[in-house]
């Protein structure tokens, strides 16, 4: 009975004990195994599971919560269009022969990738509405339903990751490992801070710019002039192909100008992926009301201060909301 005993009560120590050879509270992964359950429940589009494997700066928070119509708004039909190619994604994941410790690991990706055809159909879409006058540009959930519906062949490439351990749990660090986030959203990353913002000045004057988080990427201004004291009918008219003119060569700028019932309308649009900053700044379309940011590129912020300050009232749409389980 007493040896009984004495079994039992090393049975009740051993359970409380993690340390009991054989029985331990949660079993840890390896790094190759973090990298294999993450993947896998990427590909069940299984949220939670991914969760504890990623930190709370990682873009794919962003990129389940469009899925979510509840919170993707009007872009979570693309975001799901998107996630539907991406599922399809094959792996293999294999721990680097001397750098166990450091939890490096191996994976080999084929992913598609709709970097560029997002950009197309952004591009498409800003010369659509400048030589046409319509909203396609506006309509950033269209064109980037557009890009991700396309046909893409998927791309493969092996890069070498690192699992780490913060607060006793093994984490992908989002910055060590961007290349790999990155190319699990499939070339939408830009994007998931992405924004349309709408600048109307007094006269008349409207700026509508898209931008990925603070970059400015592209821009329309559109500007009306109609006919009276200082301008005739006619004047307008022979005005309006000069307009253009003053455009042509200028690598990613388009420009289109008519006059309608006495009205000269003119609009130019650019794409700062192809158009020449120096071009730019010898037109004066970029001057001290589009200014540059301090990391390089057309600041958004800057901008937008600068159009308030001289009147104008900006309007940022995102088209979804940017609410994750993190910032909640």
């Amino acid at each position: 009975m007493k040896k009984f005993a004495a079994i039992l009560t090393a049975v009740v120590l051993c359970l409380g004990l993690s340390s009991c050879q054989g029985i331990t509270a949660s079993k840890k992964l390896s790094p190759v195994e973090v990298v294999n359950t993450f993947m896998e429940a990427f590909q069940q589009g299984n949220y939670e599971g991914i969760k504890p494997y990623i930190s709370a700066d990682n873009p794919l928070h962003l990129f389940f919560a469009g899925i979510d119509e509840t919170k993707g708004g009007d872009l979570s039909a693309a975001y799901q269009t998107l996630y539907e190619k991406l599922k399809t994604v094959t792996f293999t994941a294999e721990a680097v022969e001397g750098e166990e410790t450091w939890g490096a690991v191996n994976v080999t990706l084929s992913v598609p990738d709709f970097s560029e055809e997002l950009h197309t159909a952004m591009a498409e879409a800003l010369v659509e509405q400048v030589e046409n006058s319509s909203t396609a540009f506006h309509d950033m959930p269209s064109w980037i339903s557009t890009a991700v519906q396309s046909e893409k062949t998927a791309g493969q490439e092996t890069m070498k990751i690192y699992v780490g351990n913060r607060d006793g749990a093994e984490v992908m660090d989002t910055n060590t490992n961007r290349d790999f986030f990155e190319m699990l959203c499939g070339g939408l990353e830009p994007y998931l801070d992405a924004s349309m913002t709408t600048c109307t000045f007094p006269e008349g004057d409207v700026w509508e710019i898209a931008a990925h988080g603070d970059e400015i990427v592209a821009m329309i201004n559109t500007q009306k002039l109609e006919a009276g004291a200082e301008y005739s009918a006619e004047e307008l008219e022979a005005f309006a192909p000069f307009y253009i003119e003053q455009y042509n060569g200028m690598d990613g700028v388009t420009a289109n100008a008519k006059v309608q019932d006495g009205v000269l309308l003119t609009a130019f649009g650019v794409d700062m992926a192809n158009a020449s900053t120096t071009a730019l700044e010898n037109m004066g379309i970029i001057s001290d009301r589009i200014t540059s940011g301090s990391m390089g590129w057309l600041s958004l912020d800057s901008t937008i201060k600068g159009f308030e300050s001289d009147g104008a009232e900006c309007v940022t749409e995102y088209f979804k909301t940017m609410e994750t389980e993190q910032e909640e």
